[in-house]
């Protein structure tokens, strides 16, 4: 695929997402200030129904922020990212991942609040804030208005004995648009998968079941818990694959990347979003995707780097 056909598939891909009117834009940021310093006695956030590395680098701290100043919070999330967010009602949503569109996602706040308060009524609550995406609509929203709270993922301790030498996560989502475009092809992991046996390193990959791709030989630490890769993750030297959601969970669990993306304001947003500073190697910021050989030449340089 040239680079031409890449940035025409991407800009099918924003379409498939919700443009916020001006009109939105004000009544998120009043609604906003009025949960920051007028909260309510609960809660209700979401649902959420974009991209994972949107939830993990935006959503979920804004959850996290909010927090200490209710009795009571619950959130509408995917089904199975309950250790998102400790210390809240977690429930799932029910809209599919297939349909969810990209970024923040495809569906207005309308929609959304339909959703949250059909679960409030559910779940009985009545004295309740609620917090979607046209709060956080803009980064003036997400900066200023509803600032961000990061925590490690996991303790130190965790990392200390890696059990796995390169945690690989072979992204395989088909959404609705032209987000296939973005996995790395199958026989290429195969590949990469081969290279890595063959040097003696103890691999294995994370991520969905349905969502991602383990090559024959890689032990399958796949799940739909995420606390279980998260464990995973704690416990490898590395995350190895191409920039997705996974690759910002890593960094939130204080681990090592390496990555390749499409294009430079990818690997640039994963830099910005590297809010503990974590190493990140790049193996290729074009199209096409990096070959096997490149990607496992930038990994044994990156062994030797890390402990």
């Amino acid at each position: 695929m040239s680079r031409e056909t890449y940035r025409e598939t991407h800009e099918k891909a924003k379409a498939v997402m919700h443009t916020f009117s001006l009109k939105e834009k004000v009544l998120g940021a009043l609604q906003g200030l009025r949960i920051r310093f007028l909260p309510r006695r609960v809660l209700v956030a979401g649902p959420y129904v974009g991209e994972f590395g949107h939830e993990l680098m935006e959503w979920q701290a804004w959850v996290r922020a909010l927090l200490p100043n209710y009795e009571e919070v619950h959130v509408l999330a995917y089904p199975g990212r309950g250790f998102l967010y400790p210390g809240c009602h977690v429930h799932a949503h029910g809209i599919s991942l297939e349909k969810a569109g990209y970024k923040h996602g495809r569906y207005g706040p309308e929609f959304l609040d339909a959703i949250a308060k059909e679960k409030a009524a559910e779940l009985g609550l009545k004295d309740y804030d609620l917090l979607g995406i046209r709060q956080v609509c803009t980064r003036l929203h997400r900066r200023l208005i509803l600032p961000p709270r990061f925590e490690p993922l996991c303790p130190d301790e965790n990392g200390c004995h890696p059990l796995h030498d390169v945690a690989f996560h072979f992204r395989q989502v088909a959404k609705e648009g032209p987000d296939t475009l973005r996995n790395y092809p199958r026989e290429l992991c195969d590949q990469l998968a081969s290279l890595c046996t063959e040097a003696g390193y103890r691999t294995c990959c994370i991520g969905h079941p349905t969502y991602s791709y383990c090559p024959e030989g890689v032990k399958d630490l796949r799940n739909e818990d995420l606390e279980s890769s998260v464990r995973t993750i704690c416990r490898s030297r590395i995350l190895v694959g191409e920039l997705s959601g996974p690759s910002h969970l890593a960094q939130l669990c204080r681990t090592p990347i390496l990555i390749w993306a499409p294009d430079q304001w990818r690997i640039d947003n994963c830099n910005r979003w590297n809010v503990f500073h974590i190493p990140t190697f790049v193996a290729g910021n074009d199209v096409p995707p990096p070959t096997p050989e490149k990607v496992f030449g930038v990994l044994r340089k990156a062994l030797k780097e890390i402990p």
